[in-house]
C-alpha cells in the first residue's frame, strides 16, 4: 500500500521538478532537456510511492534535486580576471565581432553609435545570459531616451546567438564571435567557461567566456561606466547604468 510519507516525498518532488521546469521555461530557450529530466523525476516519484514500499525513489529524486541545487549555486560564481581593466577615462580596446547574419561590427561602428552600452553575456546556453538580457528590454525605453544605443555580446557563434536575436527583437543588437583577446584587454575573461552541466546537457563549448559586463563608451572613444560582475547575479542593473551616466 502507498505511504503518507511516500506521497509526502512525490508532492515534495513534483513541486522541485515543476520548479525547475518552470525556470527552464521562464529563461531559456533551449528547454527539451529539461522537459526530459522533469518528466522522467515526476515518473520515477510515482512509481516509487505506488509500489508502497520504502519510498526510495522519491527521496532520490529529492537528493538529487538539492545536489542539484548545491552544485549549480556553486558554479555561479565566477572564477574569471582578477581586476576589470576597462576603467572608465580610459578608451575602449581594439573590438571586433559581427551580428549574426555575420554583418562585421569594429569598434568604429560603436563609436558611430554612440553613446554606445555593450553589454557581454556568458552565452547562449545561460539562464542568467537571457535574464540579464530581459532587463534591459524591460529597461529600453528609459535607456533609449537616454540616447544609449544597445549591443550584447558574446564569444558565441551567429548561429548559436540567433535565438537570443529573435528573443530581444530590434531593442538590442546581438554581436558573435567576442575575441578573447577583447575579453583580456577589459578584464572580463572567464576561463572555466559553461559549467560541466551546461556542456554534458546542452552542448555548450568548452571555451573562455565573458563575465557578465557592461560598458558605457562616448563618441570619443572614452569610457564613461564599467561594471563586471564577480557572480552571475551581482550585475550591473539598468537602473545603476542610467543613474551613473547622468551624472
Amino acid at each position: 500500500m502507498a505511504s503518507s510519507l511516500g506521497l509526502v516525498l512525490v508532492l515534495a518532488a513534483l513541486l522541485s521538478y515543476l520548479g525547475m521546469l518552470f525556470v527552464a521555461h521562464r529563461f531559456t530557450y533551449k528547454t527539451w532537456t529539461f522537459d526530459g529530466l522533469a518528466g522522467v523525476g515526476i515518473a520515477l516519484a510515482i512509481a516509487g510511492w505506488i509500489a508502497g514500499e520504502a519510498p526510495t525513489v522519491p527521496i532520490v529524486t529529492l537528493v538529487l534535486g538539492i545536489s542539484w541545487f548545491v552544485i549549480s549555486r556553486r558554479e555561479l560564481r565566477l572564477s574569471g580576471s582578477n581586476e576589470l581593466l576597462a576603467h572608465v577615462g580610459k578608451p575602449l580596446p581594439e573590438f571586433a565581432a559581427s551580428t549574426v547574419t555575420r554583418k562585421p561590427v569594429t569598434g568604429q561602428d560603436l563609436l558611430a553609435a554612440a553613446p554606445t552600452l555593450l553589454v557581454l553575456y556568458r552565452g547562449w546556453w545561460c539562464p542568467s545570459s537571457k535574464a540579464q538580457l530581459g532587463e534591459l528590454i524591460a529597461a529600453h525605453e528609459e535607456l533609449a531616451e537616454a540616447g544609449l544605443t544597445i549591443f550584447a555580446g558574446s564569444v558565441d557563434s551567429p548561429a548559436e546567438s540567433a535565438p537570443m536575436q529573435e528573443y530581444v527583437g530590434d531593442s538590442i543588437t546581438i554581436l558573435c564571435n567576442v575575441p578573447e583577446s577583447f575579453l583580456d584587454e577589459v578584464g572580463v575573461r572567464d576561463s572555466r567557461g559553461a559549467p560541466w552541466y551546461d556542456r554534458a546537457l546542452f552542448g555548450a563549448a568548452e571555451r573562455a567566456i565573458a563575465m557578465p559586463t557592461a560598458l558605457v563608451v562616448e563618441r570619443s572613444g572614452r569610457v564613461v561606466f564599467a561594471d563586471r560582475a564577480k557572480s552571475v547575479e551581482d550585475r550591473a542593473a539598468p537602473t545603476l547604468i542610467l543613474n551613473a551616466i547622468k551624472v
